[in-house]
């Protein structure tokens, strides 16, 4: 069964991340967007940064399931390494919690998304891992989600990545041929 008072918590955060950045969030403001009592917050989330922790685990899950249903069609590795990079730029990119915070708040969200990665990085390669046909699945899923996360944090480059077109002929050029022989399933 859900727990609505987590859903509430943690949409209340993500309405008041996306209103007023992570430094002016408090967990006050979370207890009353969310209708709770502000010892109902913190029996869930001690720390501002758990709940913030939260928040962006959940967005992660909500974009791989869209990543997945996007891939689930395609016919071979090579297509599904093509279209994952490009459209892991733009959910990504486009985003509007990630791109809002990456604009405004650099230095809130950056450790979220560097030093702080492990437990969004441990999601996202083992769901990828899980597609992945050879011995070491988890290192190649881990190495695509690094280069896709440089693009995203670094994106000024003299690699042309504007839109999904130029994502794929890169991918295709220099993502692909770092498939195992084994590929994808």
């Amino acid at each position: 069964m859900r727990d609505d008072s987590l859903d509430r918590i943690l949409d209340a955060a993500y309405a008041g991340m996306l209103e007023q950045g992570l430094r002016r969030l408090t967990m006050d403001d979370v207890a009353r967007r969310a209708g709770l009592a502000r010892v109902t917050v913190y029996r869930r989330f001690a720390r501002k940064g758990d709940l913030i922790q939260a928040v962006i685990l959940r967005e992660l899950k909500r974009f791989l399931k869209a990543f997945e249903q996007a891939l689930a069609p395609l016919p071979t590795p090579a297509d599904q390494v093509t279209e994952g990079f490009a459209i892991t730029l733009r959910l990504v990119r486009g985003h509007p919690l990630l791109s809002g915070l990456l604009a405004n708040e650099p230095e809130t969200i950056l450790p979220q998304l560097t030093l702080e990665a492990g437990p969004y990085l441990a999601v996202a390669r083992e769901q990828l891992a899980e597609h992945l046909d050879t011995p070491d699945a988890e290192a190649v899923a881990e190495m695509f989600i690094r280069i896709a996360l440089s693009f995203v944090l670094i994106p000024d480059s003299a690699i042309p990545l504007g839109n999904d077109d130029d994502a794929r002929s890169y991918a295709r050029r220099h993502l692909v041929p770092l498939l195992p022989s084994e590929g994808i399933n």
